[in-house]
């Protein structure tokens, strides 16, 4: 997921020329229409929401002595409703073209986050969870066809295992922690440690699915998955033999070394002791065993810097990608959550459905390609647009604010105060009396 995923989301304005949009804040340094870089602050529907919160709460008869304030939050707030709805429309309907043919890069799922997002501010909450759903599926179906090299190549596995746990969706996420543990055991690598961690990997993975199956008693997979666990045990056995032999190496390496030191030593007085021809000969095997004691403990130092180096390096990767993510999945995740609770538990049942089979994947019963493109995935991102045309005529019965404020009247009242767009509105009512 890009760390943009966490940043404002909002209308933003050209004070120039007035072109409004919806993005990241910061990400348009100018206007795409006149190239200003003059551009007012960016502003959320959930800051709208929580001023006239805010305002209610502050005083019981807000609705009269908040008045015209509250009118200006709720056409600023229609304002940007109308917008977002608009540019979640036109991302969805691009990405799901791509996305059900099976296009899954970077930009189409970043996309459906976006399109998530805005449904979700919305109050769309279908929509906004079958993208969040569509989303899930993508970072699971790219991670299933990844060959596992490194930790980072697991990242699209464990980001599809953080979205579907705040879905709810247990069938899921059962699904994806075996293909974490499949994946995480199957490893091509030759460093003895990065084997050994992600083979712990895999067994914590396994347990965590073993346990979700026992308890809806599937002693199918049950024992399928008890299989892998005994066979994954075996492999971390196999691989924390081979670090110990390693570990041994070393150590009798530095006794090697330590010998041939006292060796020389023993040499050296020796050669100080005796005849000027004996003491030549003993210099001459002084410099060949110290020669040799250099390059043994020079291959040991390497060998011991080498692996102490990789240990570390796993375990701080390992910890920066972890706080990452959490980050990452934050603010998001506490939209995905409430989303998920505003739909009904059977909505998507077609869809959980979906994640049995994607389990049967990870343990070789059935193929995990083109998940995305199943006729259920393809129902589901049908339903999107008819459910927002719904939100659309809804949205257009929001309470008709009795004063109607332009664009230059909304600028000057984050300029200058809301008395000074009273003043302007006073004056043009005059002004439009005295012509009539």
């Amino acid at each position: 997921m890009n760390d943009a995923m966490t940043m404002k989301l909002g209308m933003e304005r050209c004070t120039s020329c007035g072109h409004r949009w919806i993005d990241y804040e910061g990400v348009r340094g100018t206007c795409y229409l006149c190239g200003s870089t003059i551009i007012s602050e960016c502003i959320s529907l959930r800051e709208i929401r929580e001023s006239i919160q805010a305002l209610r709460k502050e005083d019981k008869k807000y609705l009269d002595k908040h008045a015209k304030r509250t009118v200006l939050l709720k056409q600023r707030y229609r304002e940007i409703a109308e917008l977002s709805l608009q540019r979640a429309q036109e991302i969805y309907l691009k990405v799901k073209e791509h996305y059900t043919k099976g296009n899954l890069s970077d930009k189409v799922i970043d996309q459906l986050i976006v399109a998530f997002r805005l449904f979700s501010e919305l109050g769309i909450h279908k929509s906004a969870a079958t993208a969040a759903y569509m989303a899930a599926m993508g970072y699971a179906q790219r991670g299933a066809e990844k060959e596992i090299r490194s930790m980072e190549d697991l990242n699209d596995l464990v980001a599809a295992r953080q979205w579907f746990m705040r879905l709810g969706s247990k069938d899921w996420e059962a699904a994806v922690n075996l293909h974490i543990g499949e994946k995480a055991m199957g490893t091509v690598s030759t460093d003895q440690n990065l084997l050994q961690v992600m083979s712990q990997v895999s067994i914590w993975h396994f347990y965590k699915a073993r346990g979700y199956y026992y308890e809806n008693r599937n002693n199918k997979m049950v024992d399928r998955i008890q299989f892998d666990i005994e066979r994954t045990t075996q492999l971390l056995t196999s691989y924390t033999q081979g670090a110990s032999q390693i570990e041994a190496a070393k150590i009798a390496a530095h006794s090697t070394v330590q010998h041939g030191m006292h060796v020389r030593k023993g040499l050296e007085s020796l050669g100080q002791s005796v005849h000027y021809g004996l003491s030549a000969l003993g210099q001459h095997i002084e410099n060949c065993g110290g020669s040799l004691s250099r390059a043994m403990q020079s291959s040991s130092q390497a060998l011991s810097s080498n692996i102490t180096s990789a240990m570390y390096t796993i375990a701080g990767s390992s910890k920066l990608r972890g706080r990452s993510l959490d980050r990452r999945m934050s603010d998001v995740g506490q939209l995905i959550s409430a989303t998920a609770r505003e739909v009904p538990e059977g909505f998507f049942q077609p869809i959980k459905e979906l994640g049995a089979k994607f389990a049967l994947g990870a343990v070789g019963s059935a193929t995990t390609n083109d998940v995305t493109s199943e006729p259920s995935v393809i129902d589901l991102a049908d339903s999107v647009l008819p459910e927002v045309k719904k939100s659309e005529e809804s949205l257009k019965h929001l309470d008709e604010p009795t004063i109607k404020l332009t664009g230059t009247l909304l600028d000057t009242l984050v300029s200058k105060g809301l008395g000074k767009v009273i003043e302007q509105l006073e004056t043009a009512e005059a002004s439009h009396k005295k012509h009539e």
